[in-house]
């Protein structure tokens, strides 16, 4: 089955990123290798009957990442949004197409939606890493919210550092940088304190040339699948539950949120409307 005209839409229309094509390529040609094994040649044979089959199918597949057989229930649901949003591709062109996904869809976004780290279990965690390139790693995904991809593209001299003054005199240590993210957009993104002083020193302990961040054992930039492993091999070193990369982007959003709500209450207790400058 030839998905590539899709995901050729996928690059040229919706301007996905290439990360996000090579995401959908690799689910569907799951999907494919799963419809040859039962000689299913058109797409017009997936009825619920083999999507109910082919979410098995994924349940005995084996995950030796996670030394365990069968993809997790996210896994699972991000596949079958992919052949879902293929379906739709098709019926375009074939409006009597049936997409028997979008009755059987609800059930699996239960686990889609990344829950946040509690504040403890990274506290350890960070205190537990004594390698000082993952801790900074680390640190700053927590810090910032860039996405794997950006922090995989940083070089040494990405972050710059500054020093600001508030109204009571006290000086703040805050470094910034830019990074392209998704679409090929330019974003800035800022450091705090005690992750600016982490970063300083991780950079002035380097002895080597290589403009790159973060490096790997063999003193090559880290891909994002050696930085999606680190975390994950020291998530299983030190004990604790599994924690993707993504889920460190969660909760850096949501202490950004509680950080604005905190800050419009204590406006509002202290008599002003003015909103805070960010």
């Amino acid at each position: 089955m030839n998905f590539e005209p899709f995901l050729n839409h996928l690059h040229t229309l919706k301007q996905c990123s290439p990360q996000t094509i090579k995401a959908y390529r690799n689910d569907l040609k799951l999907f494919g290798a799963f419809l040859q094994d039962r000689s299913v040649s058109r797409i017009s044979r997936v009825d619920h009957a083999l999507v109910s089959e082919y979410i098995e199918y994924m349940r005995q597949q084996p995950n030796p990442r996670f030394g365990r057989t069968g993809l997790a229930d996210a896994s699972i649901a991000r596949r079958l949004a992919a052949v879902s949003s293929y379906l739709e591709f098709v019926r375009v062109s074939d409006p009597k197409l049936r997409n028997p996904l979008k009755d059987l869809s609800r059930r699996w976004q239960k686990n889609n939606e990344p829950k946040p780290v509690e504040d403890y279990t990274l506290d350890l965690l960070l205190a537990s890493i004594p390698n000082v390139r993952d801790r900074v790693l680390f640190s700053l995904l927590l810090a910032t919210g860039l996405r794997v991809s950006e922090v995989h593209q940083l070089n040494r001299d990405s972050i710059c550092i500054d020093q600001e003054t508030d109204p009571k005199g006290k000086v703040h240590v805050i470094g910034s940088g830019q990074v392209v993210g998704k679409g090929g957009k330019r974003r800035k993104f800022y450091v705090d304190e005690t992750t600016v002083f982490a970063f300083a020193e991780y950079v002035e302990a380097r002895r080597d040339d290589n403009p790159a961040l973060f490096l790997s054992e063999r003193k090559q930039r880290m891909s994002v699948r050696a930085i999606q492993y680190t975390l994950d091999a020291w998530c299983r070193k030190l004990g604790f539950s599994h924690i993707n990369v993504h889920r460190l982007r969660h909760t850096f959003a949501t202490r950004l949120i509680v950080l604005i709500f905190g800050a419009c209450r204590s406006l509002e207790s202290g008599g002003t409307n003015s909103a805070p400058r960010w």
